[in-house]
This record gives structure tokens, C-alpha cells and sequence, in this order.
């Protein structure tokens, strides 16, 4: 909803407050004069920068702050009751403080709802003015760097390929479980090692507070675990095995992107309770960090008063391994090091998609439908760049990843080829899709062979 329609919506006792408290020069009795004389003041970028200059009080600075980079224009009385609570520890003075206060400067707008109820609206335009003004705050706090750092990581959409590759392993393999449900080691250590990011099995010592199997399994994969489960996609039998559910290929079917959007959304909801501030803290990481490479320390110094220890995890410990490696795994953040050893930070492409809704002009999900991303090689090799994860899906129903890196490498054997066949592949329908996604024949020894395999299925039975 624009400010104009707020003003429209309103009744003049609100427009009244609003410029009396601005001291607007207009006649405070026609409601068409006090509407021309706020939105002329509000749709000047001076007048409201100054305003916002003008807080004096650190409670109200953050919850205006708070409100603003909530990607919400609408709020609820609870809503702001949760905000009130976190800036000043209590919601008592909700009422008398904060609500009056944003209703009487003209931030927020109370109007009526569908229901018959009532809501608090952030006029979009006047949302998007005071954004810049924060943003330009926070980026004042931080310090850039010109130099480029020596090396630096940039997950992009590592996370998702991963999750891919975890349901094609529960699909392709009999995942055995504990009474607890958790997978055996000998399984987990060949299931984390198919991941394009690898990591290592979870060793002796606390873990608890950040997700169900976070006690179970390394951070990354159990994030990856944790959604899979918590979405439905995997089920954990009692007969002790994984299996997959009908929501599957529902969730195959979307793009990229839409996928990293709900992990994203997932995370937040999983990290919340050891990091209640934890929207605001990467809203703001991402605002400060948007315009280029930017020392970390300064970073650190920006969010460290949203940040608390959790038990035996350090305040510092939290931002490095909860908040900032957790964003670079799901491939919002990229982290690097300068050539004299200081870290720097950057927003990915990604994340400024994602978490500042600024679309990007290279759109990684506009690829040509004609394309042909497969190569086929007479030594049984099938090569497929990891962003296929739609056709790798499918490959590995009748192919085993042998190689999972940014050009992924899948092997034909007899074991794949029978596992496809047993799995509704007929041969001809194998090489129709090689032949289709490659753009060329497969090669005769390939396409003989698979024949073979299926053929000896078929004896067998």
C-alpha cells in the first residue's frame, strides 16, 4: 500500500497528529489539505533523512530499523509486540511508546483489514526511501576494501545440488537407520562424500540447538537433513531405512531459486531459538555488505549486539559458524582473504536476490530449452555441469556419480544400468535421454552395452 492510500484510509484525527507534529503548514480542517501537505513533506528524500537523523532515542532507531528491513508492509499488534519486546526487553511500554510514536510521525499507518480487524501498514514507497537511508547508515559503519581478495568462496547453488544429491542417494540406495533413525556411519561417511561440499562426520562433545539431527550430523548435511525431513521429502521408517515421499517431484519440479528461497526461509525458522535476532542480523550483514568486498571485523562490530552466546558456542563462535559459514553454505555470502590475512566479506548475487529483493540481471534459471548440457564418452563416463540438477536427478537413477564437482562426472556400470531398468528405465528410453540431452548419438559401445544389461535383466527374471 503507497502513502497515499494510507492518507486516503486514514481518518483526519491521524493526518491532524501527523502534522502537528511535524508542524506542517496547512489547514488542519480539510483532510485533502493536511493529505497534499504529508505527502509533499514524505516524498521529499531531505526532509525524511533528516527526521531519521533526528532520533535521539536508541530503542525507537531500532525498531524503526527492524521494521524497515522486515520484507513485510503490513504488521500485526503482535507483530510490533514481538519487535517492542526484543528492542527493550519488555512490551510493556508497546502502547504508550513505539505504536503512538510511529503513528504520530507518520512511519506507520493503522487501517482496517479483511476480517474486520485492524493492521499496521509501512507505506512501500516511504518503506523504500527509509531502506536507502539505512542501508547508506550501514554501509557508513563498515569498512570497504579496493583490493580484491587472493581467494575467495562463492557457494552460488552448491546446497541445492546437494540436497539433490542426498534424495537421489536415499532413492538409488537402501539407507539403513538406528533404532534412532539416524544413518549408519558407514553409509553417512559415502553419502557425505558424494556431496559436491564435503565435510567431515560429527565427533564426541555437545551439540544441540540447531536443528533435530544437528546432534547426529555435520552442520551443512544436517541442515540439508533437517529440510528434507521437516518438508516431508524423506521419511524415517521404523522398519529402519529412509524412504521418499509423493512430495518429491513436486519439489524436483521447482526451480533453483525457489528452492534456495525455502531452505533459506527453513534456516531462519530452525536457527531462530539460539538466535532470536537472526532475520535481522543477516538483513543487516547483507545491507552493509552489498556494495563490495568489506572487512569482516567491521562486520563483526556492526551485529555484535544482536548476537548472544548460546551454552557452550561463544558469541564469536555463533556469528563464524552459525551465522556467517551458514550463509556461505547456502551460497548468500562469499568470504575471502586479503593478501595480508584480513577476511572480507561480499554479498553473492544470490543473496542480494534473496535477501534485498533486488533482481539480478544474469538469471542463472533462463537457460535455453534446446540446450545440451550432457556429454556422452565412449569409456562410460557422462559429464554434466552441477546447475543441471533437474537432469541429474534423473541421470542418477540409472548412472552413479563418480565425481561431484562443478563439471559433475557419472559412470555407467552394470550396477546402474539394473538399478535403472529395475526402476521402470528400458534401454531405448536410457539413450533417448542421453541422445536428447547431449544433442548426439551415444556412441555404439555405450548404446550396445545398456542394451546388454537390460537384456540380462530381463533373463533374470
Amino acid at each position: 500500500m503507497r502513502l497515499s492510500e494510507c492518507l486516503n484510509s486514514s481518518d483526519i484525527n491521524t493526518l491532524k497528529k501527523i502534522a502537528e507534529t511535524h508542524r506542517l503548514d496547512c489547514h488542519r480542517s480539510s483532510k485533502n489539505s493536511l493529505m497534499q501537505a504529508i505527502m509533499s513533506r514524505f516524498n521529499n528524500r531531505k526532509f525524511v533523512y533528516e527526521k531519521l537523523d533526528s532520533v535521539d532515542s536508541e530503542h525507537y532507531r531500532e525498531a524503526l530499523l527492524q521494521l524497515v528491513l522486515d520484507k513485510r508492509q503490513s504488521f500485526s499488534r503482535e507483530d510490533l509486540a514481538a519487535i517492542a519486546k526484543r528492542v527493550t526487553g519488555s512490551a510493556e511500554d508497546l502502547d504508550k511508546r513505539l505504536i503512538s510514536k510511529f503513528l504520530q510521525d507518520g512511519w506507520m499507518y493503522r487501517l482496517g483489514s479483511g476480517g474486520g480487524g485492524t493492521a499496521y501498514y509501512l507505506p512501500e514507497d516511504l518503506s523504500r526511501t527509509m531502506k536507502e537511508y539505512m542501508a547508506a547508515k550501514l554501509q557508513s559503519r563498515v569498512e570497504r576494501t579496493e583490493s580484491a581478495p587472493i581467494v575467495y568462496r562463492d557457494d552460488q547453488f552448491a546446497i541445492i545440488r546437494d540436497t539433490v544429491q542426498f534424495i537421489s542417494f536415499v532413492k538409488n540406495n537402501e539407507v539403513k537407520t538406528t533404532m534412532e533413525g539416524v544413518i549408519y556411519k558407514r553409509q553417512l561417511m559415502q553419502l557425505l562424500e558424494s556431496m559436491e561440499v564435503k565435510e567431515e562426520a560429527v565427533g564426541t562433545g555437545w551439540r544441540f540447538g540447531y536443528g533435530r539431527r544437528f546432534y547426529n550430523y555435520p552442520d551443512r548435511f544436517a541442515l540439508i537433513y533437517d529440510y528434507c525431513y521437516g518438508r516431508g521429502i524423506v521419511e524415517e521408517q521404523e522398519a529402519g531405512f529412509l524412504s521418499l515421499t509423493n512430495k518429491t517431484e513436486t519439489w524436483l519440479l521447482k526451480s533453483d531459486k525457489d528452492k534456495l528461497m525455502d531452505l533459506v526461509k527453513f534456516w531462519r525458522l530452525l536457527y531462530r531459538r539460539p538466535i532470536p535476532r537472526i532475520s535481522l542480523v543477516t538483513s543487516t550483514i547483507a545491507t552493509a555488505a552489498k556494495a563490495g568486498w568489506t572487512l569482516k571485523e567491521s562486520v563483526n562490530r556492526l551485529v555484535a549486539s544482536y548476537v548472544s552466546g548460546y551454552y557452550y558456542d561463544s558469541q564469536e563462535q555463533v556469528m563464524e559458524k552459525r551465522v556467517y559459514q551458514m550463509m556461505v553454505y547456502l551460497g548468500l555470502l562469499c568470504i575471502g582473504k586479503l593478501a595480508d590475512g584480513r577476511q572480507v566479506m561480499k554479498l553473492s548475487d544470490v543473496g542480494r536476490e534473496l535477501l534485498l529483493e533486488e533482481k539480478m540481471q544474469d538469471e542463472r534459471e533462463a537457460v535455453h530449452k534446446d540446450a545440451s548440457p550432457l556429454i556422452v564418452h565412449p569409456n562410460f563416463e557422462v559429464l554434466l555441469p552441477a546447475s543441471e540438477s533437474r537432469l541429474g536427478w534423473e541421470l542418477n537413477q540409472f548412472a552413479d556419480l563418480a565425481l561431484p564437482d562443478l563439471m559433475r562426472i557419472y559412470r555407467l556400470t552394470k550396477g546402474s544400468v539394473s538399478r535403472g531398468f529395475q526402476s521402470g528405465w528400458t534401454a531405448d528410453r536410457m539413450v533417448e535421454f542421453l541422445e536428447r540431452y547431449s544433442g548426439s548419438p551415444v556412441p555404439v559401445n555405450v548404446k550396445r552395452m545398456i542394451a546388454r544389461w537390460c537384456d540380462e535383466q530381463t533373463a533374470d527374471k
